[in-house]
């Protein structure tokens, strides 16, 4: 019994020395750090991505898709098909309908300085000969819903006049309207969706562009809007 409490106190008393020594607390001071790297790492693989972080992801996802991963090439919004494989001139003369409202002819006057400052299309107040681009503006009221039942705002397209011959000419005269019985359809954003139709731009899956068919309240044409201009006009 006696020996017993002997060996207990011999082991207590070993315990306190090497608690004491001066290799104890560096000892303790690396074991305590090395438990908290590893907890901090744990930590970090099943923190929970910050929105910002996810919408930083998805940003750089959607840039790279519309880049070549080769040549770093946008890719151009699609084409109208009656313009694709066309090479058209840049000049067009621009008018427009009797009876168009001023507040609509405004946002159209926007919409024209927006394109011109491209430098890839000149839009020129003035009716133009049959040889020559044109582009009509004008409104029209009406409760139309798209096949996916979302309003019109408004209709433009293309019209390729093309004769062969030895006078031969290829032209587009052109429209673009603004659904007036719609407020929201007076607008600089509406205004360019349907002068891009005009100028021979289809349809975009990008939100970015101002070709994507449900209004964004974009006024700023694309990189990839740019190109499918230059597809068309260079």
């Amino acid at each position: 019994m006696r020996f017993r409490r002997l060996v207990g106190l011999l082991i207590l008393i070993g315990g306190i020395f090497f608690v004491s020594s001066s290799d104890f607390q560096p000892m303790m001071k690396q074991a305590v750090s090395t438990v908290d790297q590893h907890l901090t790492q744990i930590i970090q693989n099943f923190k929970t991505p910050r929105l910002a972080d996810k919408y930083e992801t998805d940003t750089k996802t959607k840039e790279s898709s519309q880049d070549s991963s080769s040549s770093g090439q946008v890719k151009a919004t699609p084409l109208e098909s009656n313009v694709q494989g066309r090479t058209l001139k840049r000049t067009y003369y621009y008018r427009f309908a009797s009876g168009t409202p001023d507040r609509v002819k405004q946002v159209f006057e926007q919409a024209v300085k927006a394109y011109n400052k491209t430098g890839i299309v000149k839009l020129i107040a003035g009716s133009g000969s049959q040889k020559q681009n044109q582009i009509v503006f004008s409104t029209y009221n009406s409760a139309t819903k798209t096949q996916a039942n979302v309003i019109e705002l408004g209709v433009g397209g293309p019209e390729i006049i093309q004769q062969t011959g030895w006078d031969a000419y290829t032209a587009n005269h052109a429209r673009a309207k603004l659904n007036i019985h719609y407020a929201q359809a007076v607008s600089l954003s509406v205004a360019m969706h349907e002068l891009g139709h005009a100028m021979g731009l289809d349809h975009s899956a990008e939100r970015s562009s101002v070709m994507y068919p449900v209004d964004q309240g974009v006024t700023n044409l694309s990189r990839a809007d740019l190109a499918g201009l230059k597809k068309i006009y260079q």
